[in-house]
């Protein structure tokens, strides 16, 4: 009940909200210029897209500090923070996966993130953010079925000065941050800007008895930002990332109890990565009216990962994932940024990528007894551990050619049109090889026979996929920010192959080996999967009241998504595999609203609805030997939240002729749910409340602050999955509170 008592509460506040105007409630109330960093749009606040933009202020307000805390933050965007920082899969309108390929594309500074694996990071020193919500193919191509989160860091031509955060808190938490920004002449800044951080964990290991989360972090970033002349202008950035934590703290659940056990298991847990960016970018301005915007980028990271795969004291079977990737991205971008009524952008991307991976799987003691019950009862394994090697290289290579046009005050002033199309190519090979044996006994009759079964998986697969991805909008406005829209995009998520099930084919081979007619496993049908498609119909009004001290949004949105990537456990109950079994369409809407008080009174709040339902979608398991099919068509669909709500309460005042010279606070609530953790919708996590809350005083250039996260310690799951038989939740993070000094120069 309270739940809907808050969501009739802000409803009640419109005309309703804005998606790109909440950039403007961030302007005009407290939070200073918003600034125009893409290189694709001219102004995403009066642009007909769904939009939530967070300028430099609202960041720290809302204590932003990585992805995973704009989860809740935007109408219908929902990042679960669960596993490790290689756990990353966000949601925008119910469109998300776990296993497959990102659904959210992912940008700093104009330059891609082409593996979700490296999207957790420490986010500081950022001057805007941007989430566009829906399919965002046309300007940005494959993985942004879902949207767009754009991220642009400070200058050091805009900024000058020196930054100082020291943090402590609860659980441990040590953070330190600083960063330098000067102009060495009038044309060409430098920054410098570094932070170390480390908590001591917030689950116990009850096998251990320790806790199991600790974690390191430590990152550094050089900008160096030139204006050559007035029409040209050069910036280079590098960015190094490190983190090393202890992860994936899951605890058995009872059903019959309907309890939740502490993690409880043997094995190490635990992941590191090191990241690498390096970009270049040029603008070029030619005669006030084009703009040509280049950018070239490499991304580097390499990362290892130890799981206990069962999550049990027992000794059944561990993980190791070791991963090195490189990325090289181009793109050029030409578009006319004039007075007349005809604008245009072109554009060319390409993209190379390689990821090679070593993952071998180890089946132990117990692990073994598991693999001996799919064998028939005269053969009898007889190894001690069981190893399935495995290296796996992927090369991705591509690029796209897109356009955009708009043409203003089409019959009538206000009134215009876009329309764009991108032809996008994406090219995948996996090299692949992986190798096990198996020690056995036969039995037949008074015969006892032990032989020993060697093989190999080895090869190379390729596909391909060409994608057209065509939009359309129309918009009417009366004034610049002021304005409704009507709009239908397409978009997609590439297609790949599935590596984790590569090591279950194995042990098929295995099974059957040196038996006379065995079947050839057809490895490149057995692991490859299609590309998910997606239409996204949008209608959107934006206002705003009173000279801009009220300012409201609504988006009414109807995506229907084909090829739906989705995972089915295997046959040895072992690993997952992907397949396009489904269809799925979600529909809803994201309405927002600010308003200044005045006095250094606001309030801002979101509420987004998305309504994802399967449209068709049967699996097949294998129960007790028996194939068994069942339609989830109609149900919900898993890991994404039916409602996102959020509200904040900020206050801001200088103060004149006193010891501090200023006070400010912000509380900030956000709820989350009703969230399906399956197919078949039995299990579910009901809606949850989260508050967080800061207040702090200046005096000239030191501040201090006090903070706290999940105030009211609510007790929540982020995140549900099954493993042998058995179900598991991760808890959400709990109370966390602590103090915070500052120093600005």
């Amino acid at each position: 009940m309270k739940k809907y008592i808050l969501i009739f509460s802000i409803l009640a506040l419109y005309n309703v909200t804005l998606s790109a105007l909440e950039a403007d409630s961030i302007e005009s109330i407290h939070l200073g210029q918003i600034e125009i960093y893409s290189t694709k749009e001219t102004n995403q606040q009066n642009t007909p897209v769904s939009t939530t933009l967070f300028n430099e202020k609202l960041i720290e307000q809302t204590q932003i500090t990585s992805v995973k805390d704009i989860s809740g933050k935007v109408p219908n965007f929902y990042l679960p923070d669960y596993g490790s920082a290689m756990s990353n899969s966000p949601y925008i309108r119910g469109v998300g996966s776990r296993y497959s390929g990102q659904s959210v594309a992912l940008y700093v500074d104009n330059v891609p993130y082409l593996e979700k694996t490296a999207f957790d990071f420490e986010l500081y020193d950022l001057a805007q953010i941007e989430v566009l919500r829906g399919p965002q193919g046309t300007l940005y191509g494959r993985n942004s079925i879902g949207g767009i989160l754009n991220m642009y860091t400070l200058s050091p031509l805009s900024y000058q000065g020196t930054r100082i955060a020291l943090t402590g808190g609860n659980y441990g938490l040590m953070h330190g941050k600083a960063s330098y920004y000067a102009k060495l002449g009038e044309n060409f800044g430098v920054s410098l800007a570094g932070y170390y951080g480390r908590h001591n964990g917030y689950y116990h290991n009850d096998f251990t008895g320790k806790k199991m989360d600790e974690e390191e972090t430590a990152g550094a970033r050089m900008k160096l930002a030139w204006d050559a002349n007035k029409d040209l202008k050069f910036e280079y950035v590098a960015d190094f990332d490190y983190v090393n934590q202890g992860a994936f703290p899951y605890g058995m659940y009872d059903e019959d109890t309907k309890t939740l056990a502490k993690p409880n298991f043997n094995d190490a847990s635990n992941y590191m990565r090191k990241t690498l960016n390096n970009s270049v970018s040029m603008k070029y301005i030619y005669l006030r009216d084009f703009a040509l915007n280049v950018s070239l980028a490499h991304q580097y990271f390499d990362d290892e990962m130890n799981i206990d795969q069962d999550f049990k004291p027992q000794s059944i079977f561990t993980l190791q994932q070791v991963q090195k990737q490189n990325m090289l991205n181009g793109e050029a971008v030409i578009k006319y940024i004039g007075t007349n009524n005809y604008k245009w952008l072109v554009g060319v991307n390409g993209f190379g990528q390689q990821l090679d991976m070593e993952a071998p799987v180890k089946f132990k003691e117990d692990g073994i007894a598991f693999l001996q019950r799919m064998f028939p009862p005269f053969m009898t394994i007889k190894n001690e551990n069981y190893d399935i090697p495995g290296m796996y290289n992927t090369t991705r290579s591509g690029g796209a050619l897109f356009h955009q046009s708009t043409l203003d005050n089409i019959i009538t002033d206000g009134l215009s049109v876009t329309l764009g199309v991108r032809l996008d190519l994406d090219n995948v090979k996996l090299d692949y090889e992986t190798s096990s044996f198996m020690d056995l006994q036969m039995r037949q009759g008074p015969m006892v026979r032990d032989f020993h079964v060697a093989d190999t998986l080895k090869g190379v697969v390729k596909n391909s996929f060409v994608e057209f991805l065509p939009k359309a909008a129309l918009k009417y406005e009366w004034d610049r920010m002021n304005f409704v829209y009507a709009s239908a995009s397409r978009g997609y998520k590439t297609g790949g192959f599935n590596i984790q099930m590569i090591s279950d084919l194995m042990t098929e081979k295995l099974k059957t080996a040196g038996r006379p007619g065995s079947p050839e496993i057809d490895v490149k049908e057995s692991i490859m999967y299609q590309p998910e498609v997606s239409w996204n119909y949008e209608f959107g009004i934006h206002n705003t009241f009173f000279n801009r001290k009220l300012r409201t949004g609504l988006t009414l949105f109807y995506m229907d998504i084909t090829g739906l990537q989705l995972t089915e456990f295997i046959e040895s109950g072992a690993g997952r595999k992907l397949t396009n079994a489904g269809s799925s369409v979600s529909k809803g809407f994201e309405i927002s609203t600010g308003v200044d008080f005045g006095s250094g009174f606001s309030v801002e709040a979101n509420y987004g609805f998305a309504h994802a339902t399967f449209k068709h979608f049967t699996k097949t398991d294998i129960v007790n030997g028996d194939t068994v099919l069942t339609d989830f068509s109609g149900k919900f669909v898993p890991y994404a939240p039916q409602h996102t709500v959020n509200g904040n309460l900020n206050y801001a005042r200088n103060l004149d002729n006193s010891f501090l010279s200023q006070i400010y606070g912000t509380i900030s609530y956000s709820g989350i749910g009703k969230i399906y953790w399956v197919d078949s919708n039995e299990i579910t996590e009901d809606f949850y409340s989260l508050i967080d809350a800061k207040i702090g005083v200046k005096k000239n250039a030191f501040g201090f602050e006090l903070w706290g996260k999940n105030l009211l310690n609510t007790a929540y799951n982020s995140f549900y999955f099954e493993s042998f038989g058995n179900k598991f939740f991760q808890q959400g993070k709990p109370l966390q509170f602590g103090a915070r000094l500052t120093m600005e120069l």
